[in-house]
């Protein structure tokens, strides 16, 4: 049974399109065997934040969200949603944490106060600027700079954090917003960085993130997942790949998992994993 082990909820700043309750029922009826709330925390917001939305407070209320799920998870052993989601589906708690040099101690300290299934490290802000908001990151840069320190960033913050998280989210994240010809990001290009994170995720038991959101039309460009980087983190012993869809709302709970499982399989992989209690857990696919 397949896992969506990266979904928002009314929790995250930007996820007032779904709730915990919704985004759970979709994934039931979607046939998934689990799903995994990781909503937003970063200590850090870009000024710039402010010229495309209100600058908000990034830090989700943990004992808030966290009731929710068990709440929800007692709707789903009454049988709410069905006997068979009674007994085999899986509803946890995670945090989706965001990686930023001058938020280090806060983000150790957040990791070590608060119990999660499963901890998502993702960048999503670096030299004071969101590459989301406006195409100011990628300003004087050509398309191997920018993608190559993003990929820099995330092995330097990933390292630092060490034991603090289980799976690198969405490492192609700068691709989807760039402005350049070059809309993939590909091992080829960055031989020396991969061998470095996958080796480092591989040697630790984290798990590489197949994040779903990246790989749709965004304008004129459609990102693609180069299967190079999991066959080289397969060769170079990993084995933890997960699946997120990045939902913020209902429709894309699990999106493309299907397509997405056979193509991870056609890359030699046979299990996926989530995580419970920060323990990994692979199924077969």
């Amino acid at each position: 049974m397949i896992y969506d082990t990266h979904a928002h909820s009314q929790f995250s700043f930007d996820g007032e399109r779904t709730t915990v309750e919704k985004s759970t029922k979709a994934a039931i009826e979607k046939g998934l065997g689990g799903i995994c709330f990781t909503d937003h925390c970063d200590f850090y917001i870009p000024p710039m934040k402010a010229d495309f939305e209100p600058i908000v407070n990034e830090e989700f209320n943990v004992p808030a969200q966290q009731a929710e799920i068990d709440r929800v998870r007692g709707l789903i052993l009454d049988g709410e949603y069905g006997r068979a989601a009674a007994k085999k589906f899986r509803l946890l708690k995670g945090v989706e944490i965001g990686l930023y040099n001058s938020c280090r101690l806060k983000i150790k300290e957040y990791v070590a106060s608060h119990q999660f299934d499963e901890i998502i490290a993702s960048v999503h802000y670096l030299d004071n600027v969101d590459p989301y908001c406006g195409g100011v990151y990628y300003k004087g840069k050509n398309w191997k700079e920018a993608y190559g320190h993003y990929l820099e960033t995330i092995l330097k913050e990933a390292k630092w954090l060490g034991d603090g998280f289980d799976i690198i989210g969405h490492l192609d994240y700068v691709a989807r917003y760039a402005p350049y010809p070059k809309e993939s990001i590909t091992y080829h290009d960055f031989s020396d960085l991969f061998d470095e994170l996958l080796t480092f995720l591989a040697q630790n038991g984290k798990g590489l993130e197949i994040n779903t959101k990246t790989y749709k039309k965004y304008g004129l460009r459609t990102p693609q997942l180069d299967r190079d980087i999991l066959i080289r983190f397969m060769e170079l012993g990993g084995e933890i790949l997960t699946l997120g869809s990045d939902a913020h709302d209902t429709e894309r709970i699990g999106d493309k998992f299907d397509y997405y499982a056979q193509f991870i399989k056609s890359c030699g992989f046979r299990r996926l994993g989530h995580f419970e209690n920060r323990k990994v857990k692979l199924v077969n696919i």
